[in-house]
């Protein structure tokens, strides 16, 4: 008696619980980031985070249809350009062929959809503005000053050293 109800419970559990949905779930976790760094990540109208930023994105059968997620990437001096994540079938759910039941559940959760695992948007300035002062170049450049005034307020080089070394890397392009 035992094992027929332990063998019931284990079907409707399979009956209602499709492979796509069960395997990869109905969200993903999704690394987005962008050139310059530092723009604020907008999915659904939420603010996710800033760039590089790792987010959790619904799966949805219309990104799967329109083959896409629509996100905004939003950097003072830059333009506000529609970006896409890129959707394409789950091909777990192909495991579904022997219940079209099975499908529908993936389908009505959006399991069906899966994206890439990461994104590097390019953001294209604004004509006539200046710059970013935090492009990539430059923060490594300001990086670089921060570790060399560290070592200077740490004693380990000299003020004649520190502002040698910071010639060479302000007169570097």
């Amino acid at each position: 008696m035992n094992k027929i109800i332990n063998i019931s419970v284990f079907a409707l559990l399979l009956l209602f619980t499709s492979c796509a949905t069960l395997f990869t779930g109905t969200k993903q976790k999704v690394s987005i980031d962008s050139d310059p760094q530092g723009a604020e990540v907008i999915i659904d109208g939420q603010k996710l985070g800033v760039t590089p930023t790792k987010v959790k994105v619904d799966r949805e059968l219309d990104a799967l249809l329109y083959g896409g997620k629509e996100i905004q990437l939003i950097l003072d001096g830059y333009r506000n350009l529609g970006y896409e994540l890129d959707a394409r079938l789950n091909t777990v759910s192909i495991i579904n062929f022997v219940n079209p039941l099975f499908w529908g559940i993936d389908i009505a959760t959006g399991a069906v959809t899966k994206y890439d695992n990461y994104y590097n948007f390019r953001l294209r300035p604004i004509e006539g503005k200046t710059n970013n002062p935090y492009t990539s170049n430059n923060m490594d450049k300001y990086e670089k000053l921060l570790s060399l005034k560290k070592l200077l307020e740490e004693g380990v080089i000299t003020q004649e050293e520190f502002e040698k070394e910071k010639t060479k890397i302000l007169g570097e392009e």
